[in-house]
């Protein structure tokens, strides 16, 4: 059930003359085209607005501009009558550079996001809502229902949020209202969604060979397919962690049900990113903290290899019960 409507951030957005925005940790497409295509939007119709956005792009998606503002280079005036924002996380544990917010550097927060979770952090104002495919979708709606001026660089992150999170449209989440929200980002602009489309469709060999590796070594127990990207993997395919985290390289192989991919990260832990078809595994994936997300796509945390194939067999029950 989603938390309030686009009123509620559009209210927040229009009433504070100088807002911060910030992402969650381990960003990805929707995160930082979110971000940055909301800076966009406001400064764009609202230019009496100072807008400040927070975190790193990783290296990710170099063919865009990511310009982050540092913290220690801005005026305490602009603390003033502020907004900190959130998009497309909620939780203490899922943003980055979150000391920034619980110092209450911010007069007000505001939380845009697509993902059904309880969040630690009290925010002011906030839209939740779950049937979004993307929380840049969400952004978009609220130009789209403001009638908002979208420049070409503002199109072209909300389409990187929006066709990421969507696995380039084929997720359930995609809907009507999607296609609606990309049609606006064509309006009054020379925006074409083949500037994004292509430079994502381009695959760094090593990366084409990593996958390979991946798709002839896969683990598949109960329906329940993995593989673990070990740190020696990693070093093998000359990888970073984010690098090496796309789980999609799993997904729909004959008739497997849910499938994981496991990432050991610089501090010892591993991620893995759950993904299924039809099952619901975010509750699963709640038990491993921090993790959590989507009915159908979520993440968790193991801190050992142990942890790991509990996992993997809570996942398996899982399935039995669906089969």
């Amino acid at each position: 059930m989603a938390k309030n409507t686009w009123k509620t951030a559009l209210e927040a957005i229009e009433k504070y003359d100088n807002i911060f925005i910030f992402h969650h940790i381990r960003p990805d497409g929707d995160c930082l085209g979110s971000q940055f295509g909301l800076r966009e939007l406001i400064k764009t119709n609202y230019p009496k607005k100072h807008v400040f956005v927070f975190g790193d792009n990783v290296g990710l998606f170099p063919f865009l501009e990511w310009e982050f503002d540092k913290f220690e280079e801005v005026d305490k005036k602009y603390f003033k009558n502020s907004l900190g924002v959130v998009v497309d996380a909620n939780s203490s544990n899922r943003i980055q550079f979150v000391n920034l917010i619980l110092d209450k550097n911010f007069t007000h927060m505001l939380r845009i996001d697509h993902h059904p979770v309880d969040p630690d952090i009290n925010y002011d104002y906030t839209w939740e809502d779950a049937t979004y495919a993307a929380a840049g979708e969400q952004i978009a709606y609220i130009a789209m229902k403001s009638n908002w001026e979208v420049t070409t660089k503002a199109a072209k992150y909300l389409y990187l949020a929006i066709n990421t999170d969507s696995g380039r449209f084929m997720f359930d989440y995609v809907q009507k209202r999607t296609f609606d929200v990309v049609s606006y980002l064509h309006k009054n602009n020379d925006f074409h969604v083949w500037d994004v489309n292509f430079p994502l469709s381009i695959r760094e060999e090593k990366k084409v060979r990593f996958n390979a590796y991946v798709m002839l070594n896969y683990k598949n127990e109960g329906k329940v397919l993995y593989f673990h990207a070990t740190n020696k993997i990693q070093k093998k395919f000359k990888l970073t962690p984010i690098e090496a985290s796309d789980v999609g390289i799993l997904a729909n192989i004959g008739d497997c049900k849910i499938w994981v991919l496991f990432i050991d990260q610089p501090d010892g832990t591993i991620r893995a990113r759950v993904r299924s078809n039809e099952i619901w595994i975010n509750h699963i994936c709640a038990k491993y903290k921090p993790g959590g997300g989507h009915e159908v796509a979520a993440g968790a945390t193991c801190y050992s290899k142990k942890e790991m194939f509990n996992l993997i067999e809570d996942l398996k029950s899982e399935v039995i019960k669906h089969v």
